[in-house]
């Protein structure tokens, strides 16, 4: 009889091991997925940015764009991913699999131009709104 009682603490415990690992896994992969998003929409704000940049600029005046710049230094570029979407082509863009999940009006960046108010020049914060 110890025997038996000795397998069913064994077969339970062996369950609890494999739930653990199923959990951990399903715990990584949610974590690595919002990983992922972060950065392919970090990626595709520094896109949207140069174009932004680019759109904004006046070629006699050099200064101009930098004067417009300056004054979102501080408060920094809004923009949803609905819109990014729309400014940029989707073939410009590698994909947007990782961002298939996120609500395109509430997953946003904020773009912080920084001096000397250059095409690389900026800071991106990201706000994922996402399904898990």
């Amino acid at each position: 009889m110890e025997k038996r009682g000795n397998k069913g603490r064994i077969i339970a415990i062996i369950a609890l091991v494999i739930l653990l690992l199923v959990v951990g896994v399903l715990v990584f992969y949610n974590m690595n997925g919002e990983k992922r998003a972060k950065t392919r929409l970090t990626q595709i704000s520094k896109i949207f940015y140069k174009y932004y940049y680019e759109d904004n600029s006046d070629k006699n005046d050099k200064d101009a764009i930098k004067v417009f710049l300056s004054k979102y230094a501080a408060s920094g570029l809004t923009i949803r991913l609905k819109d990014m979407k729309v400014y940029i082509d989707s073939k410009k863009v590698e994909n947007y699999k990782a961002l298939k999940n996120c609500d395109e009006e509430k997953t946003k960046v904020i773009i912080y131009p920084q001096t000397p108010y250059g095409k690389d020049d900026f800071k991106i914060e990201t706000k994922l709104d996402c399904k898990k």
